[in-house]
């Protein structure tokens, strides 16, 4: 189906309604616009050269008349056309924005910031200006063209052939140029996305840029996407000036030809001059529907590109795919198994896990631990069915979750990121985002919990500040302790902690440690850490390496069999703890073996 015939699905009674009253209100506006020249045509055969002046006082207020009616209908397609415009684009926008929230987490790995941004702001409004403009200025041209040639014909059907001989090359110039327009107009809108991207991408990594005094080259990087879209902008503009150039010499030609042809039958007898005035007047109207059509053909184009663009996000099946007769997840008791599970993010490349097959026992609290790329985000990330295996299963308590409804399963499971994003919003509704309901007391409860109450409350408005967008006003731990507390809020019997704990300061995360015991309590915890003080907790660690588990077991287990994690705990566990402590100038040297020897077992 052609994307503005899907368009017309989302009209509602209502809107069809307003639609209807927009075609009459076109109907009649043309009709009283080519009543015009029929007026002239009176005016000069029958008053001027019939000597009958006694009827301009009947034909001058008629002529007014016709124009205020031209304008009053002219007003009300325009009015209730936007009316009709801004009603499908409301529901448009709203499925865009539904069907990207509805999304699974893959989505956002291939579709670029910018190019969503775009999609949703320049590519709706040129949807709006094709309904809103293109639509109605089509209408009207439609109307004055038949019009035209109705009374061209009625008055001399001779001079009609030369109108009708000017229309092909108009159509012939117009649909050239709706050829060439239809694949740079989508070209342009590509480039606007991919410039988009390059902003947004800028914006979100001010920091990364200044730390390596980068600015000249991002500039550099701006200027390149922005000249080639200026580059495809000026082509767009060469046919525009081309069109609006050769419009007025075909109809001037045209208008030679008539005056010439019509000028004869006037001196023959054959035509009045009042006709002659008149078809010349509808020949100059001409331009006017001849330039709706232009406008018209080039907001088409551009309207049907982002159409398709917005249809290509809307129509964009979901991976992670809730099957029709899935069931209500159970309270989970926290059971996790995974069986036989490989996975690659994208299909053909070598898989990041590799026949993964692990239990984990309800209210365990697990630690996963490994090199970068070893899998350990990866594997956990499966749990919330954020990513489906290619092969095996994952199951929670015994059920396969892709046998659930998704917001069933996720609705049980809190989530500690470790990139801490937080809203433009107020530290109370941060913290209240997946619990909105929840009381002043309890929102507090958590704050202090994750060690946040003790800052907040040094704010002028306390919970009731504004944290700025994606919480720039805050510290890395601040931001992070926040995130910690949202979490807690939940209560869930799954929580899932990926690197929590590595925007928090060495003495901020040892006050944390005392709260940890509240936070893994009756829950089974999933930790990626590379924190020995987090790992201490853990009743069992799984290491990862490219890919697989390659052991598993306790602390102390582990450091007996003398593999990676021992390998692990020797180069890069301790010596993090001694470097962490060692800037660590608030606390005394005797403190820091204290929290040595806390978080080693004893040992060193």
């Amino acid at each position: 189906m052609h994307p503005i015939l899907r368009v017309f699905s989302f009209m509602k009674r209502k809107t069809w309604f307003a639609l209807i009253v927009v075609i009459f209100s076109a109907i009649l506006d043309s009709g009283f616009t080519l009543f015009t020249p029929w007026i002239i045509k009176i005016l000069i055969n029958d008053v001027f050269y019939g000597k009958n002046y006694d009827q301009m006082i009947l034909w001058l207020p008629i002529y007014v008349g016709v124009g205020l009616c031209a304008a009053i209908f002219r007003f009300l397609q325009r009015y209730i056309n936007e009316y009709v415009s801004q009603s499908l684009i409301f529901d448009l926008r709203n499925q865009l924005y539904t069907k990207i929230q509805k999304q699974s987490i893959d989505f956002f790995d291939r579709i670029e910031t910018g190019q969503l941004i775009s999609r949703g702001t320049s590519d709706v409004e040129a949807i709006r200006r094709l309904l809103s403009i293109g639509m109605r200025i089509f209408l009207r041209a439609i109307m004055l063209y038949f019009g035209i040639f109705i009374s061209i014909g009625r008055m001399d059907w001779q001079l009609l052939l030369i109108v009708i001989g000017i229309a092909p090359v108009m159509f012939v110039i117009m649909f050239s140029y709706a050829k060439r327009a239809r694949p740079l107009m989508r070209e342009i809108q590509n480039k606007f996305g991919d410039m988009n991207s390059v902003l947004a991408e800028n914006v979100y990594g001010a920091q990364v840029v200044r730390a390596f005094a980068a600015e000249d080259f991002e500039v550099r990087k701006f200027e390149d996407e922005n000249q080639l879209y200026l580059d495809l902008n000026m082509r767009m503009a060469r046919l525009r000036a081309f069109l609006t150039t050769i419009f007025p010499f075909v109809l001037g030609l045209g208008s030679f030809f008539l005056l010439y042809f019509g000028g004869k039958s006037v001196i023959t007898g054959n035509l009045l001059v009042g006709d002659l005035i008149a078809i010349n007047s509808f020949l100059i109207l001409m331009q006017m529907p001849t330039r709706f059509l232009s406008f018209a053909i080039l907001h088409f184009q551009e309207g049907t590109a982002s159409l398709n663009r917005i249809f290509e996000i809307t129509d964009m099946e979901k991976k992670i795919q809730e099957k029709s007769d899935a069931i209500e997840m159970p309270k989970i008791a926290g059971l996790i198994s995974f069986e036989g599970v490989t996975f690659a993010y994208v299909e053909d490349n070598p898989p990041v896990l590799k026949n993964i097959n692990l239990e984990i026992p309800a209210g365990e609290t697990v630690a996963f631990l490994g090199t970068t790329g070893s899998g350990k985000s990866t594997i956990v990330s499966l749990v919330p069915r954020f990513y489906d295996p290619q092969e095996g299963s994952v199951k929670i308590d015994g059920i396969n979750i892709k046998d659930v409804k998704i917001d069933s399963l996720r609705q049980q499971i809190a989530i500690v990121q470790q990139e801490a994003f937080l809203f433009a919003r107020t530290v109370k509704e941060n913290i209240a985002f997946g619990k909105p309901d929840a009381t002043d007391e309890e929102i507090i409860r958590v704050a202090k919990i994750a060690q946040a109450d003790e800052f907040i409350t040094t704010f002028p408005d306390g919970y009731d500040t504004v944290v700025g967008e994606r919480g720039v006003t805050l510290s890395g731990g601040q931001k992070q302790r926040l995130t910690i507390a949202r979490a807690l809020l939940l209560n869930n019997p799954l929580l899932i902690m990926d690197d929590s704990s590595s925007a928090l300061d060495f003495e901020t995360e040892h006050q944390f440690q005392n709260a940890i015991d509240e936070l893994i309590k009756n829950r089974t915890t999933l930790v990626i850490t590379q924190r020995l003080s987090t790992i201490k907790y853990a009743t069992l660690i799984i290491v990862m390496d490219k890919g697989e588990i390659v052991e598993q077991g306790t602390h102390e287990k582990l450091l007996e069999k003398g593999g990676l994690y021992r390998h692990l705990y020797e180069t890069q566990l301790l010596e993090q703890e001694y470097l962490t402590i060692n800037e660590m100038s608030q606390i005394s040297s005797e403190e820091a073996t204290s929290v040595i020897k806390e978080s080693t077992g004893g040992k060193k």
